[in-house]
């Protein structure tokens, strides 16, 4: 089979069976990386830029040797945690053993040969996350759609802006970068109209242009298949999306730590100070009633989020609950740590936030609250914390 003719399986089993030394071409080892929440969005991304670069460097006699691998920013073990994940890598036939873990960049990183640079680009996130910053030499490339840090200014792609999915902003570079190639836009359209479904609730919250013009050129691709389209479940998109929320908040079964851990993401908020604010974030789509049901009451699964917070080595650990009933958005917000670090970042975005105590108090180190600001995600709830930090240390 032709090279430009793999499919997304094909390529990733081809980067399976090379050794570390073919793929680190000319001293060069190149990965494509998303953000450390591994969620769909950021798995798709990384696995369909990796795959179009590929594709792309075909056409060019100089670059036919460079080589893109996809990583995802969790340990192998952990992808069982994201069921929504599994479901549509299984539909479109990407088995685990054909994807790259954290253990696989660790080994990879130990065997390119000595003084050749590991070089990332990054997808869903625009700085290099903190568990990679010992194996990332140089950024590359960024297609994101968070906060812009401003960072990695020479990066070529440099996308940064605002879209409900960065799988959206990354079907449109390679759409339009490989000229609508049919063959290439079928093999990504199933695994990004994923990704950009869940993070747009269906297209119904957080949709910009973007995601509009993805979608629509998604549809008008699979169409031109509907056959095989719907043999793999994808051609009924509403069908598609309940399937995968399903399976997105089915967390039956999971420990408290695989809770916490399912979706996270951790920070170091800078003050004035040398130390910093060492703060993790988990997204949970059920509410804190709901959790502590499931795990022996309140006071047994604050106790876990105790020691998960320590095992991480925070200062503050945040819970940002959501959920949907009757058609309407319910989000909580729950924090732990050091009273008055609490009592000082609490202060400054509540009113951003609509926060109201319901459980827990703040001089006990534990407060839950209520926060009323629905469409407030993680996105903006940890630049609002960041700089609260850093009007007071």
């Amino acid at each position: 089979m032709s090279s430009l003719k793999k499919s997304i399986p094909e390529f990733l089993a081809h980067l399976k069976s090379l050794p570390t030394s073919v793929t680190a071409s000319n001293n060069v080892l190149t990965i494509c990386v998303g953000n450390e929440s591994a969620d769909m969005d950021s798995i798709a991304s990384a696995i369909t830029f990796s795959y179009c670069q590929y594709i792309y460097n075909q056409s060019s006699d100089s670059d036919k040797d460079n080589l893109t691998i996809p990583i995802i920013d969790v340990p192998r073990e952990d992808l069982s945690l994201r069921r929504d994940v599994k479901y549509v890598l299984e539909k479109l036939n990407i088995k685990e053993e054909m994807l790259f873990f954290i253990e696989d960049l660790k080994d990879m990183r130990e065997h390119i040969p000595h003084g050749a640079k590991l070089n990332s680009y990054l997808v869903d996130n625009n700085d290099i996350p903190k568990n990679l910053k010992n194996y990332i030499n140089n950024v590359v490339g960024i297609i994101d759609h968070h906060f812009d840090l401003k960072k990695h200014l020479d990066a070529e792609p440099r996308i940064v802006r605002v879209s409900g999915s960065c799988s959206s902003l990354v079907f449109n570079y390679w759409y339009e970068k490989l000229q609508g190639n049919h063959e290439v836009m079928m093999n990504i359209a199933r695994l990004l109209m994923g990704a950009i479904l869940i993070d747009t609730s269906n297209m119904e919250r957080k949709v910009e242009s973007s995601d509009r013009l993805a979608i629509k050129r998604c549809q008008e691709i699979l169409n031109l298949a509907a056959d095989e389209a719907t043999a793999q479940g994808l051609q009924d998109s509403d069908l598609f999306y309940k399937e995968m929320k399903s399976r997105k908040n089915d967390i039956k079964g999971f420990s408290v730590s695989d809770i916490l851990k399912k979706d996270y993401k951790q920070f170091n908020f800078q003050g004035k100070g040398p130390k910093g604010l060492e703060i993790g974030f988990s997204s949970i789509v059920k509410q804190i009633s709901w959790l502590f049901n499931k795990h022996d009451g309140e006071a047994q699964f604050i106790k876990q989020c105790r020691n998960f917070q320590s095992g991480r080595g925070l200062d503050v650990l945040v819970l940002l609950t959501s959920w949907r009933k009757a058609g309407e958005s319910h989000r909580e917000l729950v924090i732990l740590g050091d009273p008055k670090v609490l009592r000082e970042l609490v202060e400054r975005v509540s009113d951003k936030l609509e926060l109201q105590i319901f459980g827990g108090h703040l001089d006990q180190g534990v407060a839950m609250y209520k926060q009323l600001n629905v469409e407030a995600t993680r996105k903006q709830v940890v630049p609002y914390l960041e700089k609260a930090y850093s009007e007071v240390y």
